[in-house]
């Protein structure tokens, strides 16, 4: 006869002898946490003794960027990274760790915002990243704000919603490909299929463009010029 092996909930550890369901990463999870606050990157059950700005579960708790220092520690690599997408600020742009309530009280929209990114003019007045993310979501975070810094800096001037904030998806994207492990994985996912208009429709549109026009330099260049992506020949 053949043995059946039950899975684990990877949340608990416990056998899956009880049904459960699956997170938007297709972890699977037994119905014991059915009722429990989700974390708010992978989806399985916060852990609320952390006492995180974020709902976190304990293995994104353990790469969360807490403090300044920590975004001391773990900002070079990352920036490094970047650089090396040929994305690189005419003058340096300080990283600022803030609470999450400072980046929401800053914005009247709907919907929780990670990072943000101050300018004026050719001139980057603040970029804020969100305490408390897990080590991977604050790489994306930002990347994704850089680029806001780079366009300003560079004078791409007044572009649509969508044009810039998928160019800002696209250089997280980027970021995301040399990055080992699930949490990079469910990034990048998450960017790729993203349903909304301005966000997800704004990266494949600027995703397609680059394939399209031979590379993200010239496709930017053509931003800088015209205002928009590139449209089909």
């Amino acid at each position: 006869m053949a043995g059946v092996i039950l899975p684990r909930c990877a949340a608990c550890g416990r056998l899956m002898t009880l049904t459960g369901f699956v997170t938007a990463n297709g972890e699977l999870v037994c119905r014991r946490h059915a009722h429990e606050r989700p974390a708010v990157c992978c989806g399985l059950p916060a852990d609320l003794a952390l006492r995180t700005d974020w709902p976190l579960c304990p293995r994104c708790g353990a790469t969360a960027v807490r403090t300044q220092q920590d975004v001391k520690r773990v900002l070079p690599p990352i920036a490094a990274r970047i650089r090396s997408l040929s994305i690189r600020t005419t003058t340096p742009v300080r990283v600022r760790l803030v609470p999450r309530d400072e980046l929401q009280n800053r914005l009247t929209g709907p919907g929780e915002v990670h990072g943000l990114t101050v300018v004026a003019g050719l001139d980057v007045m603040d970029l804020m990243v969100a305490r408390d993310l897990p080590l991977v979501r604050f790489g994306v975070v930002v990347a994704h704000e850089v680029m806001h810094a780079y366009l300003a800096q560079q004078g791409f001037g007044d572009l649509s919603p969508q044009v810039e904030e998928g160019l800002c998806e696209l250089l997280a994207h980027a970021w995301l490909k040399d990055q080992p492990g699930d949490p990079a994985e469910w990034e990048r996912r998450r960017i790729t299929h993203n349903p909304d208009p301005v966000y997800g429709d704004g990266f494949r549109a600027a995703r397609d463009a680059a394939i399209r026009i031979g590379g993200v330099r010239r496709m930017l260049d053509h931003v800088r010029r015209h205002g928009t992506l590139p449209g089909p020949p």
